[in-house]
């Protein structure tokens, strides 16, 4: 994360620094975890989570760095702030036919499932759930490349 660190200070204005330094301290979170020895934060997740949002702030139109930021929200378990995140993300696919946001989409719905039911302990009639899962499902029928939700139900309208 040194390595980081210097080209941000020295390129203040470039989103890759930022966008380094936080993968590179989610990964050290995912891999060695996040609690020292005295049970506090070896890597303060605020940080993390502020220098992905330099990044997509710092170049908006870049689907990585706003998938990324959105994975490490939901990673700090901030759903809802994730969830925006996401928006941000289908909202730049839905403007632009050269920025494909499928697998960041369909990726999105499974960690979002997956973090939803976790938080709910598996109870989609909590009302947490019946606020989030709504919009698992409408991210997986985009990542499966349905220019809408509306759209996928049709196809299972459809009589044969």
């Amino acid at each position: 994360m040194a390595l980081f660190d210097s080209h941000v200070e020295a390129n203040p204005d470039d989103p890759a620094g930022y966008h380094g330094w936080a993968e590179s301290a989610l990964f050290e979170i995912q891999q060695n975890g996040n609690i020292d020895d005295k049970g506090g934060d070896r890597i303060n997740e605020g940080q993390v989570a502020a220098y992905f949002r330099k990044a997509s702030g710092l170049e908006p139109d870049n689907a990585e760095y706003l998938a990324a930021h959105a994975n490490a929200l939901l990673e700090f378990d901030r759903i809802p702030m994730a969830v925006r995140e996401f928006q941000k993300l289908r909202d730049l696919g839905a403007s632009s036919d050269e920025v494909d946001i499928s697998f960041h989409l369909y990726e999105a719905a499974r960690m979002l499932i997956d973090a939803v039911d976790l938080k709910t302990d598996f109870d989609r009639s909590h009302p947490f759930a019946q606020q989030f899962v709504p919009v698992a499902i409408e991210f997986a029928l985009l990542g499966l490349g349905f220019p809408s939700a509306d759209e996928a139900v049709e196809y299972l309208a459809k009589e044969e």
